[in-house]
């Protein structure tokens, strides 16, 4: 049964029920991989795989595009949560249990740390290298330098971060409130670095608990905001866009799965691509769903 889905209208707290906004039609949810502890952070190789990791269990799967088999490429990732190809093509993840950033080489799938001391969970590069992670522990944002790797401090928060994401002009480095509705917008300057204090740039629906879990996330085409969360995966425009802009859009966790807590749109934009913790799903998008 295909999933309805919800738009609320962020100016009148209303909603309604509303034809399918988002997925192809006569399309259903695929199962690409099942029986995990808690499977994380998304992202795609050049040639299209699909890779991602299941947390606890310390581990780094690749989904190959054409005929779905998945292979464990490491079992020791320690802890690997949100990770992503950088443009030197090396995968790299966030191991709180390694204490480290770590970097995973291709040819050979050897793991690397490549700064050590702090722990992590999600991840965003930059296309000249620059890295940054959130530290929900310390409630902090972290920077690697392009190249050394070597690490400041980029953000000290009064609250806790966890999923990372850039704006499509490598202009703003967003990162998720946790607990909360609200995506924090940080202007990058020139040099690759945080230049001034954030910005309210998404605003998301919440449970009655306040609760909101914003984990893992991207930035669509069209400038709206994908986002797992306590009330499913949501999509929502950004702040600026004013009252005429498109309503925010809740597709609720299918046949009774906990929160999503990671969502990815596959790089030829075709499918949609979602984790429940103990499953990854896909379902095919309508044509050109978030593009400009």
């Amino acid at each position: 049964m295909l999933i309805r889905l919800i738009v609320f209208f962020i100016f009148t707290s209303q909603y309604i029920f509303a034809k399918d906004l988002v997925f192809a039609e006569d399309s259903e949810w695929e199962v690409v991989s099942k029986g995990h502890r808690f499977a994380e952070g998304m992202d795609w190789d050049a040639e299209g795989h699909f890779y991602f990791t299941d947390v606890p269990k310390n581990q780094l799967f690749k989904v190959d595009k054409n005929t779905g088999e998945k292979t464990l490429i490491n079992g020791a990732t320690g802890r690997a949560n949100g990770i992503m190809f950088g443009p030197d093509g090396r995968l790299y993840g966030c191991s709180s249990g390694d204490n480290s950033i770590n970097a995973w080489d291709p040819t050979d799938w050897k793991k690397l740390a490549v700064n050590s001391g702090t722990l992590s969970n999600d991840i965003a590069i930059l296309d000249d290298g620059t890295l940054f992670y959130t530290d929900p522990h310390s409630k902090s944002v972290w920077r690697l330098a392009a190249k050394t790797f070597e690490r400041n401090l980029a953000a000290t928060l009064p609250w806790k971060p966890n999923g990372i994401a850039l704006s499509h002009d490598q202009k703003t480095l967003l990162v998720a409130e946790f607990d909360s509705d609200t995506i924090h917008g940080f202007p990058i300057g020139e040099n690759s670095r945080l230049i001034s204090t954030s910005f309210h740039a998404y605003k998301l629906g919440m449970p009655s608990d306040k609760l909101g879990r914003l984990d893992g996330m991207e930035v669509l085409a069209d400038g709206r905001l994908l986002s797992g969360t306590a009330l499913g995966i949501q999509i929502v425009p950004p702040v600026h866009a004013g009252s005429g802009s498109q309503p925010l859009i809740i597709i609720p966790s299918p046949e009774g799965r906990p929160r999503c807590n990671y969502v990815r749109i596959s790089p030829d934009n075709t499918w949609l691509y979602a984790a429940y913790a103990k499953d990854i799903l896909r379902r095919k998008l309508k044509q050109r769903f978030g593009q400009s």
